[in-house]
């Protein structure tokens, strides 16, 4: 009877280990990633996943007529993650009223979303409704917002290119766009970063032109 209970109690110390290793390891793995030295792109997470965030603006007095994304990707240090027209969001907002510091934080409407190559709405074509007021025209203030959600597997290599000191990022996208009806064929943003383990978010609160971005994405 004695014997029993040691190899009860030997089973018990053994099946106790391998669930403390096993939190252990994955305590080892819960990373609170974000992207350094950029203000181009950000990493966030929502109640459901991880995505990356690309905010293109454009603050001026011309109509963006169309806007047409080709094709991207990110590499995190080794690891190359491509961003398709059919693995991405888009969604395009507006600001018909603003100023020259493109400050504001409301007054943005949607006027094209696109979700996985999917248009599921279309008004940028549209003309503007704003008029020249004693000869200076007002401002318009174009947000171009780029998603690319990430899959479990894909968050595990980024903590894996960090773990293994893989930090040094970059990007790239191309896309069309026209100018009051003048195409920009071949157009695209490049920048590089780097992964690190804590928040990096206070410099957008510096930047006002970065304020509509703030409240829609970075609410808490």
């Amino acid at each position: 009877m004695k014997r029993i209970k040691n190899i009860c109690l030997c089973i018990f110390v053994i099946f106790m280990a391998i669930i403390l290793s096993n939190c252990t390891k994955t305590a080892e793995r819960q990373y609170n990633i974000s992207l350094k030295n950029t203000l181009s792109i950000f990493l966030f997470k929502n109640d459901s996943a991880s995505f990356f965030c690309i905010p293109v603006q454009y603050l001026g007095h011309d109509h963006i007529g169309f806007f047409d994304y080709a094709n991207g990707f990110i590499k995190i240090g080794d690891y190359k993650i491509l961003l398709e027209k059919d693995n991405v969001n888009i969604y395009v907002y507006l600001n018909e009223e603003t100023d020259e510091s493109g400050s504001l934080e409301n007054g943005f409407d949607l006027v094209y979303s696109e979700e996985n190559g999917k248009i599921l709405l279309s008004k940028m074509s549209e003309p503007l409704s704003i008029k020249e007021v004693e000869g200076d025209a007002k401002y318009v203030h174009y947000y171009i917002i780029i998603e690319r959600f990430l899959k479990d597997d894909e968050v595990k290599r980024i903590n894996s290119e960090y773990e293994k000191g893989n930090v040094y990022s970059q990007f790239e996208i191309w896309y069309d766009l026209a100018f009051n009806d003048e195409p920009q064929y071949g157009s695209g943003i490049l920048d590089d970063f780097e992964l690190y383990n804590e928040s990096v978010s206070d410099a957008v609160f510096l930047i006002p032109n970065l304020n509509f971005f703030r409240a829609k994405y970075m609410k808490n």
